[in-house]
């Protein structure tokens, strides 16, 4: 969901080692930058990503909610879709381009990742709304999308 809202992987810009892993344990999640989304959106991705799988939405939960969105524009998510395309087409028109970090693999492959610690999500994670990444994190993750190169 992240990267069809944003049009980037996530953690493109990183290495997918031992260390990324870690840091997704200790709170680490994508966040939007330079761009506005619909809070509803972003509420359903953070559940998507919480650190405890029994909190995350099943299949059939997501399918549900999306398909309540798509019955009526005159929804909530539709006021808030509205609402965020008006404030993105106020913003510069860009064409994403940017380069993966050589170390990011986007393929499926067994990891050995030992001595993981138990995942959490950041004290803060919840507190953001306009994004969805920790303080803590947020400087080794933060991209701007008008600033990104364009083509």
């Amino acid at each position: 969901m992240y990267e069809i809202v944003s049009g980037l992987p996530p953690y493109y810009d990183l290495s997918h080692d031992n260390d990324l892993a870690i840091k997704i344990c200790q709170g680490l999640r994508p966040c939007f930058s330079g761009i506005e989304v619909p809070q509803l959106i972003v509420q359903l991705i953070k559940k998507c990503l919480d650190a405890n799988p029994l909190y995350r939405p099943e299949a059939h939960e997501i399918f549900k909610i999306l398909q309540d969105w798509c019955s009526s524009d005159q929804s909530e998510i539709g006021k808030q879709i509205k609402e965020a395309e008006e404030i993105n087409n106020t913003l510069p028109a860009i064409s994403l381009s940017y380069e993966t970090h050589s170390k990011a693999v986007y393929t499926s492959r067994l990891l050995n990742l030992n001595n993981l610690p138990e995942p959490k999500n950041s004290d803060d994670y919840f507190k953001q709304n306009d994004n969805i990444t920790s303080i803590e994190f947020s400087e080794s993750l933060r991209f701007d999308l008008p600033q990104l190169n364009t083509n």
